[in-house]
C-alpha cells in the first residue's frame, strides 16, 4: 500500500514540477505583449465594464466611483443586479447618469447563476440604443466583479492586443489581492494568483490560450457573439473558464497581460476561503464536458494545456495521495515493526523535504519577480504556500460531495465592508505600468470592517 501510493505520488509531483518549471522558463524567455504602445483610447473601441451584482451594497459603490474615473466617453458601465435583497440597487441607482447605467433583474428570472445575468446583460445592451452604429468587433465587454479595483490605464494596456488582430478574441489582466497585508492567509491567496499567472499564463499566452478570469476580463463582443445566443454557460459554476475554453476551441486567441491589474478582496477566513475554493473545484469537475470537444478540435501545446488545465482536479487528487503516503508509512511501521519502510526514504527528512518542499523555491522566485519582496521572505512564503494549497484537497472532497448530491447553488463569496474613497484617483491615460516593476504597496484598498456577508 505504502509503496503504492509513494511512487504514484512521487511520478505525479515531478511531473507536475518539470511541467511547470518547463512552462515559466518559457514564459520568461518569451517577450510580452505588442511592442506599438497606443496613448489613450483607441478612436474605434467602445469598452463596457459589465458588473454583476448579488448583495453587494457593502462594496459596490466604491467600486463605481474608482471606475468612473477610469471610464472615458468612449465607455459605458453596467451594473446587472441580480435579485439582491439589500441596499445593491439603491446604491446603484444614487449613481446612475449618462455614464452609469442598472439593469435590475427580478425573481423568478433572477438568481439562476452569474452566467445567466451576464446573458441577459448582453441581450439588454442589444435592446437599447448604446451600441448602435458600432461594430461587435470594436465593442470590448471588461468584466469585472463588484469588489474589482481596476488599474487606471487598463484600457489602455489591453487596446493594442485587439488592435493587432482581429482574431484576439480576450485579453485576462493580472489579478491581485488587494488586502493581502492584512494577514497570512490573503498574502496566500495573492501568491496563488501571481504564481499561476507566472507559472502558467505568461506561457499559455504565447501560444494563444490564456485562462479567463471572472475579474479583469476584456472580452470582444464579436467573439462572444460567436458563441450566440447566450455565450456564457448559466449552469457552470466556473462559467469563465468554460467560456475561455469554447472560445478558443472557436478559432479565437485569448491573452495575458500584466501590464495592469485589478485588485479584489482577499478573504480572511479559512473556512469561508475552503467554501469558495470548493465552488471553483466544483466548475473545474462541470467544465469535464468539454474534455472531448478539446481532444477533437485542438492539437499540440494547445490541446495540452486546455487538458492540463481542465484535468487540475486529478492534479489535485494526486497532491491528496503524496500527503497520504507520509501518514500511512509510519502507522504502517507502527503495526508492523518488520515491515522496511526506510528503504523508501519515508524515514528521510531530506527525502521528505525534497518531495514536498522543493517547488517552494519556485513558487518564492515568481512571487519575488511580480511583488519584490525580500529574498528569504519569499522563501520563506513559498513554503507556506506548499502548506496552505492542501486547502484545496478539503475543498476538492466538498466540491465532489457537493456533485454527489445534486448540489449546484452559487456559494456566494464574502465580503468586507468598504468606505468611498475620500478622492477619486485620477485615470493615466498614456502612462503604462509594469505589474512587475510595482510596489508590493501600492494599494487602492480601504476596508472599514471585519464583517462579512454571508451567502
Amino acid at each position: 500500500m505504502t509503496t503504492f501510493l509513494v511512487l504514484a505520488a512521487t511520478a505525479a509531483i515531478i511531473a507536475c514540477f518539470t511541467y511547470a518549471l518547463g512552462m515559466y522558463l518559457e514564459g520568461r524567455s518569451e517577450q510580452d505583449g505588442p511592442q506599438d504602445e497606443l496613448h489613450g483610447y483607441a478612436p474605434d473601441l467602445f469598452f463596457v465594464f459589465l458588473i454583476p451584482c448579488l448583495n453587494e451594497d457593502r462594496v459596490i459603490g466604491a467600486t463605481l466611483e474608482k471606475l468612473c474615473t477610469i471610464a472615458g466617453h468612449n465607455s459605458l458601465i453596467l451594473v446587472v443586479d441580480d435579485g439582491s435583497d439589500d441596499q445593491t440597487a439603491a446604491v446603484v441607482q444614487s449613481r446612475v447618469n449618462g455614464q452609469v447605467m442598472l439593469l435590475r433583474r427580478q425573481l423568478p428570472e433572477a438568481r439562476q447563476g452569474k452566467g445567466a445575468a451576464l446573458n441577459a446583460a448582453l441581450e439588454y445592451l442589444a435592446s437599447t440604443p448604446v451600441l448602435q452604429g458600432r461594430s461587435s468587433q470594436d465593442v470590448i465587454i471588461c468584466l469585472m466583479d463588484a469588489d474589482g479595483r481596476l488599474d487606471p490605464h487598463a484600457p489602455e494596456a489591453v487596446t493594442p492586443y485587439f488592435q493587432g488582430g482581429p482574431g484576439v478574441g480576450a485579453v485576462q489582466v493580472a489579478v491581485r489581492i488587494g488586502n493581502r497585508h492584512e494577514g497570512l492567509l490573503p498574502r496566500m491567496q495573492d501568491m496563488e494568483f501571481v504564481c499561476y499567472s507566472e507559472l502558467f499564463q505568461r506561457c499559455r499566452s504565447h501560444h494563444g490560450f490564456a485562462g479567463l478570469g471572472g475579474n479583469g476580463q476584456f472580452t470582444r463582443l464579436s467573439a462572444l457573439k460567436s458563441l450566440a445566443p447566450r455565450p456564457w454557460s448559466p449552469s457552470t459554476l466556473t462559467e469563465d473558464l468554460d467560456l475561455g475554453v469554447r472560445l478558443v476551441l472557436s478559432g479565437w486567441q485569448t491573452i495575458y497581460t500584466n501590464a495592469a491589474e485589478v485588485q479584489q478582496q482577499g478573504l480572511s477566513n479559512t473556512k469561508a476561503l475552503i467554501r469558495q475554493r470548493s465552488r471553483w473545484f466544483q466548475g473545474l469537475l462541470q467544465c469535464w464536458h468539454l474534455i472531448p470537444q478539446v481532444a477533437r478540435k485542438s492539437s499540440g501545446r494547445v490541446r495540452l494545456d486546455m487538458l492540463h488545465m481542465l484535468l487540475t482536479p486529478v492534479l489535485i487528487f494526486a497532491a491528496f495521495l503524496m500527503t497520504l503516503s507520509f501518514i500511512v508509512a509510519p502507522v504502517e511501521g507502527l503495526l508492523n515493526p518488520n515491515l522496511d519502510t526506510g528503504r523508501l526514504g519515508l524515514n528521510s527528512l531530506a527525502a521528505w523535504y525534497l518531495l514536498t518542499f522543493f517547488p517552494a523555491v519556485l513558487f518564492g522566485i515568481a512571487y519575488r519577480r511580480i511583488t519584490e519582496i525580500g529574498r528569504w521572505r519569499s522563501m520563506v512564503l513559498g513554503h507556506a504556500f506548499v502548506l496552505y494549497g492542501l486547502l484545496w484537497i478539503a475543498s476538492g472532497f466538498i466540491g465532489v460531495w457537493r456533485i454527489l448530491r445534486g448540489r449546484r447553488g452559487w456559494l456566494k463569496t464574502d465580503r468586507l465592508s468598504e468606505r468611498a474613497p475620500s478622492e477619486p484617483i485620477p485615470a493615466i491615460l498614456g502612462q503604462r505600468r509594469d505589474a512587475s516593476a510595482r510596489s508590493d504597496s501600492d494599494l487602492d484598498w480601504q476596508p472599514t470592517s471585519k464583517e462579512r456577508v454571508n451567502g
